[in-house]
């Protein structure tokens, strides 16, 4: 007799890079039993095996592992209230402004005391347009209102890492580097958050994160790792953002920044580097050798102008076995999976001008491999037996996938948000049918721009 599961999503094709057997555009189904993946074979041998309560004919169709956004400043949305002013000098982001500048503001943004029921309000309805989009996960890249963020992703159902981010250094208006906060406070702060929402829920783990490798002393890298290791938490820094940063670090500290992060124990597996746009062959091998992840932000980065091809970090990390995750780096605006991936191809294959530089299966995991950057190594990132069960389902009934006939392709190429119809986070489908069912979105988006307009 079948055995009893939750869900079988049926004759879809599984897009799944990393397996071997079989042809990839070959129709398979998926039983899906509370959480996680219990089984992928077959449609007729699932439907032997397994007696679902609910079953999606994905025939026509791209099953995926859910992708991942790595990089997000969720508090940034406060920033949709500013209007739009046309820019008349360098932005500290656009590659020739002063980066001491950002290292100041984005310090002290992170440190703003914002109310956590005014991030929640702004930060849901952004959530709600990330899952229709296809991503099934988000990262927290530092921000206020940390709080509100965790209850928004709570509420609406995505998967996210979320958690304070804390520097101790930043510069002053004349450009001094020197110390503005107490870490020890810091560190108290933060290991409050990991305490009171460790183990809390089943899809949003907390984290903790450094500013910026310039922006905290070596005490306060250290007790950053501490805080990761003892709570088991992912731990991200942004660093190796530029040349400017490890010539700033050798001046301040008389180290760059990936000496520093080893010595202070934040070298490690369950840690994510943000950016990492400008590396030596030494930066890579350590990278390599010690087990830790890269985000990339091609979106972002690129339409700022710096960081993200010209030193072709992301090939060779990529040849050195070093993991990279894709992210936006773009609030408040929400990208799509499909544009991160695209971006990703075009800026490398255009600096490169070698159509191999990237290849449409590289980008593709560096989409999906979200394991390590939402706290559960091992468990996230592909369609296979045992993992957590976050997938995509992408229609491909539209005109413009006439010429898709592979999976890869098919979302690396042709996809766009308005395919995606069915997204499932641990196991719960919270878009059905394209519209999200775990929340009300016009009220989400109703809520949000009242808030926008008092406070404006």
């Amino acid at each position: 007799m079948p055995s009893p599961c939750d869900l079988v999503i049926d004759g879809g094709w599984i897009l799944d890079v990393h397996a071997d057997a079989g042809p990839a555009n070959e129709a398979r189904s998926i039983a899906v039993v509370g959480a996680r993946i219990a089984d992928v074979a077959a449609p007729e041998t699932i439907a032997a095996r397994w007696r679902p309560e609910r079953r999606i004919d994905a025939s026509g169709s791209v099953v995926c592992p859910g992708f991942v956004d790595a990089h997000v400043h969720l508090g940034a949305f406060l920033g949709a209230m500013r209007p739009y002013e046309r820019p008349t000098a360098p932005s500290p982001y656009g590659g020739s402004g002063d980066p001491q500048a950002a290292l100041r503001t984005v310090a002290r943004f992170c440190a703003m005391p914002v109310p956590g029921t005014v991030v929640a309000t702004l930060v849901r309805p952004a959530l709600a347009a990330m899952l229709r989009s296809g991503y099934t996960g988000v990262v927290d890249a530092g921000g206020p209102g940390t709080d509100g963020a965790w209850e928004a992703a709570c509420d609406v159902g995505i998967r996210a890492a979320i958690g304070p981010s804390l520097a101790d250094r930043w510069h002053d208006e004349s450009g001094v580097l020197a110390t503005r906060a107490d870490a020890d406070e810091q560190l108290a702060g933060a290991e409050a958050f990991l305490d009171a929402r460790a183990g809390r829920s089943p899809t949003v783990v907390p984290l903790v994160s450094a500013v910026e490798t310039l922006g905290c002393s070596d005490g306060l890298l250290s007790g950053i790792a501490s805080l990761a290791e003892r709570f088991s938490a992912p731990v991200h820094v942004h660093s190796h953002i530029g040349r400017e940063d490890h010539d700033a670090s050798i001046e301040a500290y008389g180290a760059g920044p990936t000496a520093r992060l080893e010595a202070c124990g934040l070298l490690s597996p369950r840690t994510t580097i943000m950016h990492a746009g400008e590396l030596t062959d030494a930066d890579v091998a350590a990278f390599a050798t010690s087990g830790v992840t890269v985000n990339h932000n091609p979106v972002g980065n690129g339409l700022y102008g710096f960081g993200v091809a010209a030193g072709r970090a992301v090939p060779r990390l990529l040849a050195a076995g070093v993991p990279v995750v894709l992210g936006s780096d773009w609030t408040p605006a929400v990208t799509c999976p499909f544009e991160l991936i695209r971006s990703a191809l075009i800026l490398h294959r255009d600096a490169a001008a070698d159509d191999l530089a990237l290849s449409l299966e590289d980008a593709i995991t560096m989409a999906t491999t979200s394991d390590v950057v939402l706290g559960h190594p091992g468990e996230l990132g592909r369609l296979a037996p045992g993992h957590l069960a976050d997938i995509v389902i992408i229609d491909r009934s539209g005109s413009h996938h006439l010429a898709s006939n592979h999976p890869v392709p098919a979302v690396a190429l042709h996809a766009r948000s308005g395919d995606v119809g069915t997204v499932i986070v641990n196991g719960r489908i919270v878009v059905d049918g394209g519209t999200l069912v775990t929340a009300d979105e016009r009220q989400l988006i109703a809520e949000a721009k009242q808030l926008m307009q008092s406070m404006r």
